[in-house]
């Protein structure tokens, strides 16, 4: 079978095409034929040596995937050859609290992921998906749908009527968008693209601010909501913005940061402690999600028909152009990659 790896981590021209055999379901696994991947922004860090230390050069990237089992190894008896799944990228994070051993089977980075041919998953990661979850959302859904639960529900706990606010147009943002307004919440969105915060209205959003021409984002949201704060963020900007994003929070509200788009994660924070002390802002530090929190957000997606935008489609034979389309930062959405 064909596969991508990821080289000597020098950026994405170290991407280079292998072959090798064909995987085989062990005790506990499944195979499955891939059928399609989604692009995050972790999947452009490990290319470039900022996420995950002393990888191998064959590590095969991609977090996010879609595939049909082939076979199931032995002792495995709640999936079928023919069932469509999904996995957690942290694929022994099944339920419970977050702990560090979740790393050491991260797809991937310290695991092998899913731009390859066929891969083999444990079956106690694996999500079998309703016939309601199309196949470009599948493809682009497990790390979106675990992050942004565990920011907004298992965290966050949003209610109906509260708002949430997220920075960008990348898929998580427009997940937490979607899953919002199905939570029925309010929502915030910056983008400095006016197009792009049009598409987001279309899509639900109550109130979109263009960074661009604001770059004290925070206020002109306050002036948008007449002064009401965000209840929940779900922050990609990370600390170099933490001031901002503060400022945009409303008096007990909650920071579930989970992204680094401002800077880096080794980035210190800009915000003050007497800010988040006067508004008793809770902030989390988010490492994804686990099995359980991607299957919820699995079943809300099926129940409220939500569809992952997708920006570009690339072929298996095209995984670098891919990723310069997503370094390039003009994607609304999802970047895809399907098998050829």
């Amino acid at each position: 079978m064909k596969v991508w790896e990821i080289g000597g981590r020098t950026g994405i021209e170290g991407l280079r095409m292998a072959e090798r055999t064909d995987p085989v379901a062990g005790l506990g696994e499944i195979c499955l034929r891939v059928t399609a991947t989604g692009l995050n922004h972790r999947d452009l860090m490990v290319l470039r040596g900022d996420y995950g230390r002393d990888l191998p050069p064959h590590r095969i990237p991609l977090s996010d995937g879609v595939g049909v089992v082939e076979a199931v190894g032995e002792d495995v008896s709640q999936f079928q050859v023919g069932d469509r799944v999904i996995a957690p990228h942290f694929v022994n994070w099944i339920d419970g609290p977050y702990n560090y051993a979740i790393f050491a089977a991260d797809l991937g980075v310290t695991a092998d992921g899913w731009l390859a041919e066929k891969i083999t998953l444990p079956a106690s990661a694996a999500i079998r998906l309703p016939t309601e979850v199309d196949e470009q959302t599948a493809a682009s859904l497990a790390v979106v749908a675990g992050t942004v639960w565990h920011a907004m529900v298992a965290f966050g706990a949003v209610e109906p009527g509260e708002l949430v606010l997220a920075q960008g147009t990348g898929g998580v943002s427009i997940f937490a968008l979607q899953l919002a307004k199905a939570l029925g919440a309010e929502f915030a969105i910056t983008s400095s693209s006016e197009e792009k915060l049009a598409r987001a209205k279309e899509m639900g959003a109550d109130y979109v601010i263009n960074y661009r021409d604001r770059p004290d984002w925070a206020a002109a949201m306050l002036e948008q909501t007449e002064g009401r704060g965000a209840d929940v963020v779900v922050d990609t900007l990370g600390f170099p913005a933490l001031g901002e994003t503060v400022a945009a929070t409303a008096v007990n509200g909650r920071i579930g940061t989970l992204g680094a788009l401002s800077g880096t994660p080794q980035a210190t924070a800009s915000a003050s402690q007497g800010a988040m002390i006067g508004k008793n802002i809770t902030i989390k530090g988010l490492a994804s999600g686990s099995r359980a929190m991607t299957a919820a957000a699995v079943a809300v997606v099926a129940k409220h028909g939500i569809r992952n935008p997708v920006d570009r489609k690339f072929s298996f034979g095209d995984a670098p152009d891919a990723f310069h389309h997503l370094e390039s930062g003009s994607h609304f959405g999802k970047i895809l990659i399907r098998m050829d």
